[in-house]
């Protein structure tokens, strides 16, 4: 009898004690990122016209009050100003904006420099990445398109926050198209829903995070990281046919350059004067990109080589560029794509005859939400786009 009431008691404190320990399985097991330090990106903030890191002065405005800070003053301080996160936000009124005057979350810092000052904005990840997808893909794109563009966006980032050529400023971005554009158009609640569904979801390759580039527009085919003139080009980058964006606007274009622009690139970035007899296309891409230019003035010969600096030099500002459903669009400062045949060259100038939006290397946005239309998921998007992916979850919490 004795003997049973022991092995009773014992049973009710080992029931006890494993209860306990499940409780506090399950606590540990229900932690979530929330529980976790979430990982802060700094941004370069960059001038109105998104040219420079370096300003002249910053305006900040807190809860009504403007204070200013003028690089002159602060020239050779060796202080960082601190700016902790507002309720409404840090509003900067010396940078403008397609939303107006930006409104930037987490917090800030104003570092002076001989150049001029630095503004870095701190905020969690995925804070960030709520005002980059709406300012690179319009908020009325299908849902799935928005999830790939998240993702998309969210690997990016997170790939240069292990390393960035920006870390000598003490940011790890900037939020130009240079990197990412940032905050210029205000979080729209489509593309946060996207930010919060696919939250620490990146695409990875051998344990790493990979370059998940993205550009506008395909000319029919998208292309490898070749057109940069890279020695060994990155596995996970495909060069895939793409007719699902084939009847958007800028799938086919022509545009007319005159030769006194092209002669004023010429001195600029070839350092050839003169008057500008002729171009010609040396080499493509496997893809169909030109990569390398000859340009020839009274004054010498020249090379163009590399897909930026090809659109650059065949820059077609102020120049009025017809696209393939008639519209007209005046040209900034790049070429709309590499992708192009030299139609003509008369006395007015050269006659490009060309197709698609940007660079051309990874995921088509208008072929992306095309897809979406069709039914296609955002893991069978991006899976069409880069080769041997895996969809990895940076915060761990599955």
């Amino acid at each position: 009898m004795r003997k049973a009431r022991f092995f009773y008691v014992y049973l009710v404190l080992l029931v006890v004690l494993l209860n306990e320990l499940s409780v506090h399985d399950c606590a540990a097991a229900g932690q979530t990122k929330e529980n976790k330090a979430e990982p802060e990106i700094r941004v370069a903030l960059t001038d109105s016209d998104f040219q420079f890191v370096y300003h002249d002065s910053v305006t900040i405005s807190l809860n009504g009050e403007e204070t200013v800070y003028e690089a002159e003053a602060l020239r050779g301080r060796n202080e960082i100003i601190s700016i902790p996160e507002q309720e409404g936000g840090i509003l900067i009124p010396s940078i403008h904006r397609q939303c107006g005057t930006p409104s930037y979350g987490g917090r800030l810092e104003i570092r002076p420099c001989e150049e001029g000052l630095l503004a870095i904005n701190i905020l969690p990840l995925e804070k960030y990445l709520e005002a980059v997808v709406p300012s690179e893909m319009p908020s009325t794109y299908e849902k799935e398109a928005l999830k790939a563009q998240a993702i998309c966006a969210r690997t990016y980032a997170w790939k240069q926050m292990q390393g960035s050529r920006l870390h000598e400023y003490g940011a790890d971005v900037d939020d130009s198209v240079s990197y990412q554009v940032y905050q210029n158009v205000a979080p729209q609640e489509s593309t946060t829903k996207a930010v919060r569904e696919t939250e620490g979801m990146i695409l990875s390759q051998n344990g790493q995070p990979v370059e998940a580039y993205y550009f506008s527009t395909s000319a029919g085919v998208t292309s490898t990281d070749e057109i940069w003139g890279v020695s060994e080009t990155a596995s996970y980058l495909k060069s895939v046919p793409c007719e699902f964006d084939a009847e958007e606007p800028w799938s086919a274009w022509t545009v007319q350059i005159p030769w006194t622009a092209l002669e004023e690139k010429a001195v600029s970035l070839l350092n050839i004067a003169g008057k500008l007899k002729a171009v010609s296309v040396q080499k493509k891409s496997q893809s169909g990109a030109v990569t390398e230019l000859t340009v020839t003035t009274e004054g010498g010969t020249g090379t163009v080589d590399g897909e930026y600096s090809i659109r650059e030099f065949l820059s077609p500002r102020g120049c009025k560029i017809t696209e393939k459903d008639g519209s007209v669009t005046e040209g900034g400062k790049l070429l709309p794509s590499a992708y192009f045949e030299i139609q003509s060259q008369d006395a007015d100038g050269i006659t490009l005859k060309g197709g698609g939006y940007g660079h051309g290397v990874g995921m088509s946005q208008t072929a992306a939400n095309e897809m979406a239309k069709e039914g296609y998921s955002y893991e069978e998007i991006l899976e069409y786009f880069f080769r041997e992916i895996e969809f990895v979850d940076i915060y761990g919490v599955k």
